[in-house]
């Protein structure tokens, strides 16, 4: 049997590093984030998909439509309160860059859609969505946290089409310890409640502030 020569043993060998780099990096994303991409058929959103409509309960009780915010931008983002570190991540970043767009950001309305009724009642999402929310002098509106049955989240998530499944296959009882995969972009809706963009899961906030401010004086 012939030995390889050096050269060609080294490139292998590189090689199957660098794959078995990919694949413990693509092991670690998934194990850790509590999130995943879109599936491809809603990977690419355009304006004509989104409906933008929506019919849910907020953190305090209170019955909210999207009709409730015309006039004003929103940002929505659909999550879970237990989720490791993709919506805390996003929300940190999100009312980050608010922040920076200083009074410009009391055009816009934040908005976190639970995908976690089961979870996530209203007392939840408030003391949740606390840690986020603005503190004097911050001129940008708190957030606004949503919940409803499954029915309701279900239409929701269809209006903006968002995809999400909850693990709990060997649930007992009333267990709760499961993790729910979902879409983790952030949607920015116009005043008219249409669809303009939306901002991928590991943006950063002076780039999400740099684009809100284009689009802002834009108007």
């Amino acid at each position: 049997m012939k030995r390889l020569p050096l050269a060609v043993f080294s490139v292998l060998a590189l090689l199957a590093f660098v794959a078995a780099g990919a694949i413990w990096r693509f092991g670690d994303v998934r194990s850790q984030s509590g999130a995943t991409a879109t599936p491809p058929s809603s990977a690419s959103p355009e304006a004509s998909d989104f409906s933008g409509t929506f019919s849910l309960t907020d953190q305090n009780g209170m019955r909210r439509t999207d009709m409730d915010f015309r006039g004003k931008y929103m940002l929505v983002f659909f999550g879970y309160t237990y989720c490791p570190d993709v919506c805390p991540t996003s929300l940190a970043i999100e009312a980050e860059a608010l922040d920076k767009i200083g009074s410009r950001a009391a055009l816009i309305t934040p908005i976190f859609v639970s995908v976690d009724p089961r979870r996530d009642t209203a007392d939840r999402l408030k003391e949740y969505l606390a840690a986020f929310d603005a503190k004097p002098p911050s001129p940008r509106v708190k957030f606004v946290g949503l919940t409803g049955s499954d029915e309701e989240i279900a239409e929701a998530a269809k209006a903006y089409r968002v995809y999400y499944q909850a693990h709990l296959d060997g649930l007992h009882g009333n267990g709760a310890d499961y993790s729910i995969d979902h879409t983790a972009n952030i949607h920015l809706m116009s005043p008219e409640g249409k669809f303009i963009a939306y901002y991928s899961p590991g943006i950063l906030p002076d780039e999400m502030a740099a684009d809100l401010m284009k689009r802002l004086s834009a108007d």
